[in-house]
Order: C-alpha cells, then sequence, then structure tokens
C-alpha cells in the first residue's frame, strides 16, 4: 500500500492505530490542473473547504497550535494526489515494525486530534468482531457517557447535510458515500493478517484469515453510517477526511474506532484504469512459496482492451522465475478485456529465493490504448516494500532467578545462546565491492520496565571489507525486585500468600538489522560504423555503474523468564509464655514472690538484602526496613520481704521485766509501766489504767523488681509498688489514752464514746498516711529512700543487640525476632533467606532495684499516758499488712490481682487491771 489512512487511537478490541489504504488516482477537472507542489495541494484543499462548506479561505494555516503543517507529508504524496493535512510532530509509541522504527502518530488535525503515521500496524488485541458488528453508540454528540469520558460536542459536519454541494448530491447531501467509500477501499475483503503487528498476533492463528468488514456493509443497529461517525475533519476533493464511531463495550469502557472518509476523487473517478496490489507479502523466508495479487480496476463505460505486464526480479535486478496466473492466464505479459466498470485479479507465484524480490505490473504501459485523464495508477511497484527474505532464528529461552534476599541482579549473557548473527551480501555479476560493508545489528528490549540499565556488548556497527558480516551481541541488564511489586526498601512490601512461588515476568530482546555495500557494475557499450568502403566496424567501451546492495541480519527473539522470590516476614512473632502470678500469697507468709509478663515495646527491625552481581557474587548489602514491628516482653519479677526488725515484744522486753521483778528504777520502765503485782504476773502484759503505755516497734521489708525499659531511669513501676506497700501498714490498737487536753480519746486522739458511766472502745490505726496519734504526737515514721538513700539501690544492664549476625545481639531479643531458633521460626532464615535484627538507636534494659523501707513506731519514744478510767480488760496492740489491690495499679503488674495481706504482723495482748489509783491507796 502506498498510504496508511489517518485513523486515530482505537477500540480495544481491535487495537487499530493505522490502517494502509489503496492510491489514489483521479481524473483531472476540466478547469484545474493536478496539483504538482505543496502550495497548490494546500491551496486547492483550502479551495475546497471555502467553496463546499464555506470556510475561510486558509482553513488550513501553514501552522497550527500543535506545530506546523508537515509539508513533508504533502510532499511525499504529489505524485499519487493523496493526501492528509497534518501539524506537529512525531509522538505516541515508538516501536520497530518492518524493519524501521516509527512513531504511533505523526501529528495532529487542526483540531488537535492525534493522526496515525503510515504503516503503523495495529498492536492491541482484536476481537474478530468485524467493523458492521460493532455495537456503536448513535449520535455519540448527544451520548453522556462520550461526551464525559472524551469531552465532545456536536461539530458542524456531524450528521452534516448539504444537497446543493455537488460532491454529496447522489447520498442526500450526506458524507454517506464517502464513508462508505472510505470502508471499501480500506477494508472490504481485506484479513486481519494484513493489518496486525507481528508481535501482537492473536493466540487463535485462524483469526489471521478473518475479514475485517464486509463490502457497503451499514451498521448492525440500524440506520446510515453518517448517524454513527462524529466527523472530525471534513474530506475534500483530494484530501480524506477523519471520523470516529464510538463503541459500547459494556460492562468494559466505551472505546472508539477511527473512520476514514474518502475524498470525492474516488466518487468522480471516470474513464480511468488503475491497478493495486491485491496480497503483497511483507516478507517470506527461503523457500517458501509467496503468491502475490493485483487488481486492476475500470472505470470505462465500454469494454476496454489493454496490455498488461509483470516484472519479478531479485535484489540485484535479475529476473526470476515466476508462474502467472488469474485473469491474464499463465503469460508474464500480454493483453486483458475489462468489461465496463469491471475488475480483473492477477496472480504471481514464484518461490522465495536468498534475496529480497522486487515486483512490479503495470497497464497501459504505452498510454495510448486506452487514452485515459490520468496515468500515474497504471502500474505499481513494490519498491522499498519489496518481498524480503526473512530468516528468523528460532526463540531461545532462559530463567533468571531474584532470590529471596536480592533487591537487584546484574545478568549478562550471549544473545541467541551465543549462536551466530549473521547477513549474507551477494555481489552482482561483473561486479566489484566499492568500500566496506555498512551497517547494524539491532537490538532491542521489549521490557524496558523488566530489563533496567540494558546495554548491548559485543555489538560494533558494521564497517568492514567483508560479504558475511557476523555478530554475538552480549547483553547486559539489571533485574529489580521493585519492578514486580515489591519495594521493601521504600517500605512498598508485597506479601505472597505462598512465599515458595516465585512472581514471574517475561521479557524479550529482539534483533534485526541490515548491512549494505556499494559495489561498481561494469559492463561494454559497442556502436558499430560503416566506413567509405562499406566495412562495418564495431566499437566497445567498459562502462561503470554504481549501486547497492543489502542484506538482512537473520532476525529473532530471545526471552528470559525472571523469577522473584517474596517474603517479607510473618505479621507475628510467637509470644513467649511468662508467669503472671504471686507465689506464697498468704496472710501467714512474710515473703511473696510476683511474677509478670512485663509491658510490651514496639520495635523497629531490619533484615538485609543485597545486589547480585554477574558472578552470582552478593554486594552492597543494605539494610531494608522490617514489614512489621517486633513487640518485646519478658519474665519481670518482685521480691517483698517483711522482717520485724523490733517486735513489740522487744520493745517492752526491759519494762516488763522489770515489773517481773519488782524493780521500782523508773529508767527500767522506758516504754510502758507494767504491774508488779505478783497476782498480776500471770498475764503477758499487765498494766493499770493510768500509767503511760509508748507505742513501740519497728518494722522493715525490701522491695526488689526486676522490670525492662526503653531508658535507664528509676521505674515508676518498682516506686509505686514499694509506695504501696507501705500504705499497706497498720499499727492498731483498742488501748484508751488521754490527752494533754484531759480528753479520753484513742490512740489517734479521737474522743471516745461514752456508754453510760464508762468510757466505749474505738480502734485507733496509726499508717504512714496518717501517722499521728495523741496530741498529735507523730508516733509512725518511715525510713527509705526519701530519708536515705543508700536504701535504694539501682542495677542497669542494657540487652545488647547488633544489626549484623557477627554483632553481640541478647538471646532476649532474639526471642521476639524472625528467623531464629529462640523465637521458633528459624525457619524464615533456612527457607525464605529472612532474618530479622533490632534498628540501631533502640533500647531496652533490664533494671533490677531494690528499696528497703523500715517503718518505725514512736521512735522518739514519746510519752503516752493510759486514761485512767479505761475499764478493766483486756485489750491488744497490733501491726499488720492490709492488701494491696495491685489492679488498681497502671503497670503491667496489675493484672496479678490483690497482694493479700499479713495479718498479723505483729500483736500482743494487754490486760487492764485497775488504775494506778489503786497504787496510791496502797
Amino acid at each position: 500500500m502506498k498510504k496508511v489512512l489517518s485513523l486515530l487511537l482505537a477500540v480495544a478490541l481491535t487495537g487499530v492505530s493505522g490502517l494502509s489504504a489503496p492510491p489514489i488516482g483521479h481524473a483531472e477537472e476540466a478547469t484545474e490542473s493536478v496539483p504538482k507542489t505543496v502550495d497548490e495541494a494546500l491551496a486547492r484543499i483550502n479551495k475546497d473547504m471555502n467553496e463546499l462548506y464555506g470556510m475561510s479561505k486558509e482553513h488550513f494555516p501553514k501552522s497550527s497550535t500543535d506545530g506546523s503543517l508537515r509539508t513533508d507529508l504533502l510532499s511525499k504524496h504529489l505524485a499519487d494526489q493523496n493526501f492528509e493535512v497534518v501539524y506537529g510532530g512525531d509522538h505516541g509509541d515508538y516501536i520497530r515494525h518492518n524493519n524501521q522504527w516509527m512513531h504511533e502518530y505523526s501529528g495532529y488535525t487542526l483540531n488537535g486530534v492525534s493522526v496515525s503515521t503510515e504503516g503503523f500496524p495495529w498492536h492491541a488485541g482484536w476481537s474478530g468482531t468485524k467493523i458492521q458488528n460493532f455495537d456503536m453508540i448513535k449520535a455519540p454528540w448527544n451520548d453522556s457517557r462520550v461526551k464525559s469520558k472524551y469531552k465532545i460536542m456536536k461539530g458542524a459536519f456531524d450528521r452534516y447535510q448539504d444537497p446543493s454541494n455537488p460532491f454529496l448530491a447522489n447520498s442526500n447531501g450526506t458524507f454517506e458515500k464517502s464513508i462508505l467509500t472510505g470502508l471499501n477501499e480500506s477494508y472490504a475483503g481485506r484479513r486481519y493478517a494484513e493489518f496486525m503487528y507481528e508481535g501482537k498476533r492473536p493466540k487463535n492463528e485462524d483469526m489471521l484469515t478473518w475479514f475485517v468488514y464486509d463490502k457497503d456493509q451499514k451498521p448492525k443497529n440500524g440506520g446510515n453510517w453518517y448517524d454513527y461517525v462524529q466527523v472530525l475533519q471534513p474530506p475534500t476533493f483530494y484530501s480524506w477526511g477523519i471520523g470516529r464511531i464510538y463503541i459500547d463495550n459494556t460492562p468494559d469502557p466505551i472505546t472508539y474506532l477511527g473512520i476514514p472518509i474518502a475524498p470525492f476523487v474516488l466518487q468522480e473517478r471516470v474513464n480511468d484504469l488503475s491497478a493495486h496490489f491485491e496480497s503483497l507479502p511483507s516478507g517470506a523466508i527461503e523457500g517458501q512459496e509467496v503468491r502475490v495479487a493485483v487488481k486492476v480496476k475500470s472505470t470505462f463505460d465500454e469494454p476496454q482492451t489493454t496490455d498488461f505486464a509483470w516484472s519479478i526480479t531479485r535484489a540485484d535486478g535479475r529476473e526470476m522465475a515466476a508462474v502467472f496466473d488469474g485473469n491474464g492466464g499463465s503469460a508474464k505479459s500480454g493483453e486483458v478485456t475489462l468489461s465496463a466498470g469491471g475488475q480483473k485479479i492477477f496472480y504471481v507465484t514464484f518461490s522465495m529465493p536468498p534475496s529480497n524480490v522486487a515486483i512490479k505490473f503495470a497497464v497501459n504501459a504505452n498510454n495510448d490504448s486506452p487514452k485515459e485523464a490520468y496515468y500515474d495508477n497504471n502500474k505499481v511497484d513494490s519498491g522499498t516494500s519489496a518481498v524480503r527474505l526473512v530468516t528468523a532464528m528460532p526463540k531461545t529461552v532462559g530463567e533468571f532467578d531474584l532470590d529471596y534476599n536480592v533487591l537487584s541482579r546484574d545478568v549478562q549473557y550471549p544473545l541467541a545462546n551465543g549462536a551466530d548473527i549473521v547477513a549474507q551480501l551477494t555481489l552482482p555479476p561483473s561486479s566489484y565491492w566499492d568500500g566496506n560493508a555498512t551497517g547494524s545489528l539491532d537490538v532491542s528490549s521489549q521490557a524496558p520496565s523488566l530489563f533496567r540499565n540494558f546495554q548491548v556488548g559485543n555489538n560494533a556497527a558494521v564497517n568492514e571489507a567483508s560479504a558475511t558480516i557476523t555478530r554475538n551481541p552480549i547483553i547486559s541488564s539489571t533485574l529489580r525486585r521493585v519492578d514486580f511489586g515489591d519495594n521493601p526498601l521504600q517500605h512498598g512490601w508485597l506479601n505472597n500468600s505462598s512465599p515458595t512461588a516465585p512472581r514471574s515476568k517475561s521479557g524479550t530482546v529482539s534483533f534485526s538489522g541490515t548491512v549494505s555495500r556499494n559495489y561498481i557494475h561494469e559492463y561494454e557499450e559497442c556502436s558499430s560504423t560503416t566506413d567509405s568502403d562499406g566495412v562495418s566496424h564495431r566499437t566497445c567501451e567498459t562502462k561503470q555503474e554504481h549501486g547497492s546492495t543489502d542484506a538482512p541480519f537473520t532476525p529473532g527473539e530471545d526471552e528470559r523468564k525472571i523469577n522473584v522470590y517474596v517474603y517479607n516476614g510473618r505479621t507475628t512473632v510467637p509470644a513467649k509464655d511468662y508467669k503472671d502470678q504471686i507465689d506464697t500469697n498468704a496472710i501467714t507468709s512474710l515473703t511473696r514472690k510476683l511474677w509478670w509478663t512485663s509491658e510490651p515495646y514496639k520495635f523497629d527491625v531490619i533484615r538485609w538484602m543485597a545486589h547480585q552481581k554477574t558472578d552470582g557474587s552478593l554486594t552492597n548489602w543494605t539494610a531494608v526496613p522490617g514489614q512489621f514491628q517486633r513487640t518485646f516482653t519478658q519474665q519481670a519479677t518482685g521480691d517483698i520481704k517483711w522482717t520485724k526488725t523490733v517486735p513489740q515484744a522487744k520493745a517492752y522486753e526491759a519494762s516488763r521485766a522489770a515489773a517481773a521483778k519488782k524493780q521500782n528504777v523508773k529508767a527500767q520502765y522506758d516504754r510502758a509501766v507494767f504491774a508488779t503485782d505478783r497476782e498480776l504476773q500471770r498475764h503477758a502484759y499487765p498494766v493499770k489504767a493510768g500509767y503511760y503505755f509508748n507505742p513501740g516497734g519497728e518494722y522493715t521489708f525490701t522491695v526488689e523488681t526486676v522490670t525492662y525499659k526503653t531508658t535507664r531511669d528509676d521505674t515508676r513501676d518498682h516506686k509505686d509498688l514499694v509506695d504501696a506497700v507501705i500504705d499497706s501498714f497498720r499499727y492498731e490498737t483498742d488501748l484508751m489514752f488521754v490527752n494533754s487536753k484531759k480528753q479520753a480519746v484513742n490512740l489517734a486522739n479521737e474522743a471516745l464514746p461514752v456508754r453510760g458511766q464508762k468510757l466505749g472502745r474505738q480502734v485507733a490505726t496509726l499508717t504512714a498516711a496518717a501517722p499521728k496519734g495523741v496530741d498529735a504526737m507523730t508516733l509512725l515514721t518511715v525510713r527509705d529512700r526519701g530519708t536515705d538513700a543508700s536504701r535504694y539501690t539501682k542495677e542497669v544492664v542494657e540487652l545488647q543487640h547488633a544489626e549484623t549476625s557477627q554483632g553481640d545481639t541478647h538471646p532476649f531479643w532474639k526471642n521476639i525476632l524472625e528467623g531464629y531458633g529462640e523465637s521458633e521460626t528459624s525457619g524464615s532464615d533456612k527457607y525464605f533467606k529472612y532474618q530479622e535484627f533490632v534498628k540501631n538507636g533502640q533500647h531496652m534494659y533490664k533494671i533490677t532495684e531494690k528499696t528497703t523501707v523500715t517503718i518505725a513506731i514512736n521512735p522518739q519514744n514519746l510519752r503516752v499516758y493510759t486514761n485512767v478510767s479505761m475499764p478493766d480488760g483486756e485489750y491488744y496492740v497490733k501491726a499488720w499488712i492490709g492488701d494491696v489491690e495491685l489492679s488498681q495499679q497502671p503497670h503491667a503488674y496489675k493484672g496479678l490481682g490483690k497482694l493479700v495481706g499479713i495479718k498479723p504482723l505483729d500483736e500482743i495482748k494487754v490486760n487492764v487491771v485497775g488504775s494506778m489509783y489503786d497504787d496510791l491507796n496502797n
């Protein structure tokens, strides 16, 4: 085909991006000549826009907002008068097709719509649905879905109708015939295989033989084409119009397909013969049967007989054997008769030789039978689209793995497994080479997002004095984990439900190219002359002609499958079970052992991942953040031990002994005056009301805790526990006392009740929070770290950790990290190369604290007098420990519940018999 239609982006079903259209021939109008220059072509198109549609006389300017007019494209088609008005430059996808690189689009329409590049193939899928059978949306410019997605509105040429336009008269003033002509010329009777990009061929090879459109077919949903086609640019006499249909792919998104609108010249052609390729393969393997078809059409009203001729030559111009059939019979050349408005098909079949094949065909070569208005379309010449020899190498395949701990891998491998990739040049007869062969083997990655840093080595540009060119490229590339959706370095962790199964992608590297070499062809040119004697003399002269030949490298593809193994850690590491209990938690026990699970702390972890070199070694080890924080817990403990430093029995021992011996030395009665009466000695502690009875006793407890903290500071856990134990101490008695105001009070200086003529008992309790007694004297003191710093000791040991396996990491850390036997997750390291380390800058300390507390009762031995009116009877004095509700604490040991008190810690029974008045009266 000589021309690629300006089709826009296609529907997802078809992937249409550019289609080949036949060359346009036309009769010259009587009043005007065919445009011979770019300026003439643009002037004629603008003239049509003005006269046919009422547009400005300079509707198509020399430039638009998208760039300058592509005058090179207009110039390219001056010969065949097949114009497109395009602005701007190449853009869109950039692919290699038919041995050349091309962009998807060559520019834009005046209104900014992309125009496809000549020769650009379909490069997406195809459903097999014929164009007329698409579920097209009628009047898309009124459809809210289309308007919303593609931002369109009804244009001046949508459903255009002008019966006065002479070129539209035969279709009721609409573009219907031009649309049908465009579809017929571009698609009717043509097979899917003609349009597909080879890298996107369908899996079902049978689809390649299916037709894309049936001649003169209307839309399946009824109505005419102009009911569905949005006209983006109308046709003129010489230029193609551009349209779109929109396809409803429910539930998939709405897509669209470009529709060619034929120039009017295709409808105005009369008295014309034209030839075009009906089938022209672009390449073939050596020895393959190649069949080419040319269709000849006549627009004459009467049958016409004319001449035809084939030319089938190799790349060096030599004729080659071929078999001819069809309407021309078995002859290579001859005469053929075409009926009025009829057509004929001519075929040639040959076996592909080891070189390119040039195809030429012509009718009415002498331009004399019949006489036509236009002769340029009477011949076709494959030219640069000659059937080329393509010898594809078998596809080579291979695999590379990225292991669990590899971020990227550099790979290097020989293309085509090291096989020679050869281009063979053939020197024509009677010729010799003129200079070196030049060219290149082009190697390109078809997966740039997979093969990073793609480089080709050992593949120098061709510049050598040889007819056989061999290349053995070496491919170097970097494979990256991040290209598979796993980016742990940037916190983009991929979680694979089956970590033993890799995530895989395949990518291909394609190679092709050509080399060329100039040669000089020598031949003799002879002439004859006759002298005066009538003798003929022949004179020959050797002449030279310069030429060139080219040959393709054997093309092929190298496919590599990349397997990436992914494991980014388990959500949680199995937690250790620690004791949460209180040992010997009974009212009689002076020691308690507390066990609890320490409070949890979250820690950031890292793992180590590397980059793999081409020799397989791992280098550039990198600390990669772990996906999940790990929780540190450990067994915390507390030990509480009470001792009666000075029990009451000891406190009153001297005074009691003096009374038992009936000693009358006041100094002997340091704390209390006990009765000396013989009959009262049967009581442990006999007293007579009215004498002093000074409270006494001293009790000491120690609290030692082991906790785990992220700072070295003194812990609240320890202090609060010590304070709670202090607060739980009780010193209690129901003895009756008298204060300085002669009031009967209990030990807490609270007035005693009077029941009849007797004082009533009222128990008094002293605590650390309420240490004051009779006359507000402080009768209970606490000696702790606040009064003596030596009563508190602290040992801090940091649990060491390192970010590498060579460092010192405490087993307690390994309990919470994945990839260790200590946490029962060693399989992660073994099978998935995953082992965690605590990120630097984080700390955990084992803190052992011990506090010694002494609670002294009346350490100053202040005199406290019993009430002389205290009734006889047995009274008690005791020290005891109340329950500590650990659940009220904000620390991890709150789950231990109640720390049961000691009841009693120390106790004596005091017997009151009589009063001091008894002694006075005696």
